[in-house]
């Protein structure tokens, strides 16, 4: 697949926080639990640029549109890094993307904008009402697909232990 070896990692925007739904809470929409979050959301205005964590290889870039009935992701993008010190891939995931800028196959650097958030209630967003970006790191396995935003017991997509709250590791990469 041709990872990029990465060396620094920083936050996919300017002042990030996750201020809406954390890494490893309980969600549930309407009376439907829809599993735990494996991902940080964080609120931020329609058009806002997303820049790329690290050096990186874009492995998936494609609209998940979603429904007002059932949200998704989206326009959703997952780029490959790799760890210099261990030579182990990793992943990073950006959903409800307004704009992808990047597309599967093309490199991209530390830093580089990669696409925008949507607006409220759009395909682009996937129907969600606030504009919100949903960024996820993946230590698993890929496999070629889009990732899910949410680990529920007994499922057979993913596991919680191939999943890492972003934050800290953007904090303690290469420390």
């Amino acid at each position: 697949m041709g990872y990029l070896l990465t060396k620094k990692l920083d936050y996919p925007v300017a002042g990030y926080q996750a201020n809406s739904l954390s890494f490893g809470e309980a969600v549930v929409h309407g009376k439907t639990h829809w599993g735990i979050h494996l991902g940080e959301d964080m609120v931020l205005a329609p058009d806002t640029p997303i820049l790329s964590i690290g050096r990186g290889r874009v492995v998936y870039a494609a609209l998940h549109p979603g429904s007002e009935k059932k949200p998704n992701w989206g326009n959703v993008m997952i780029i490959a890094h790799k760890n210099p010190k261990t030579s182990t891939p990793f992943f990073s995931l950006y959903g409800h993307l307004g704009e992808m800028r990047k597309q599967k196959g093309e490199s991209v650097e530390l830093g580089e904008v990669i696409g925008t958030i949507g607006k409220s209630n759009t395909p682009e967003n996937g129907w969600w009402e606030a504009p919100h970006l949903h960024f996820s790191i993946y230590v698993g396995p890929w496999r070629g697909s889009v990732l899910p935003g949410y680990f529920k017991e007994g499922q057979k997509r993913t596991q919680m232990d191939w999943w890492v709250r972003p934050s800290e590791m953007i904090a303690n990469y290469g420390a």
